[in-house]
């Protein structure tokens, strides 16, 4: 009976320290977007985004660990053909400001923060962005890279 109990509670306490976790990349990715935006208010690509930003972690089916959060946002006007413009342009602009705030990706794999998919759904811009913190979100950019590659 010791033994179980022994299991359950730790059980919940790894399952509480990862959300913790979870959330503080959540919320370094929130701040990360939020400031990138802010910058390019002037452009033509932040001209076309509106509403409140919010995340939601995009790898669920993918396992435990990985820091991947999907930002929705509004762009009138927008077409499939910015998409290549606009993930260039936030790739660029997240990757100073890691570098700026001195995130490093997990074994040094390259900038921190990375957008690994864009697409456009009922006029709203879907960004997926993943934080490179730990060797879960590594394995994710493979398996997309795979999946992509096919």
């Amino acid at each position: 009976m010791a033994i179980i109990i022994y299991e359950v509670l730790r059980r919940q306490v790894l399952k509480r320290t990862a959300a913790k976790i979870k959330l503080a990349g959540q919320r370094t990715v929130d701040t990360a977007m939020t400031a990138v935006l802010a910058q390019l208010a002037s452009s033509v690509v932040a001209q076309q985004v509106s509403g409140n930003l919010h995340s939601a972690p995009v790898a669920d089916v993918w396992g435990r660990g990985v820091m991947a959060f999907e930002y929705v946002l509004k762009t009138p006007g927008m077409t499939a053909v910015d998409l290549p413009e606009v993930r260039r342009i936030l790739n660029n602009h997240l990757q100073a400001y890691a570098r700026d705030e001195q995130l490093t990706a997990f074994q040094n794999a390259g900038p921190a923060l990375r957008v690994t998919d864009t697409w456009l759904r009922d006029g709203e811009l879907h960004v997926d962005v993943a934080y490179l913190m730990n060797e879960a979100t590594l394995e994710y950019l493979e398996d997309l890279r795979r999946l992509t590659a096919k």
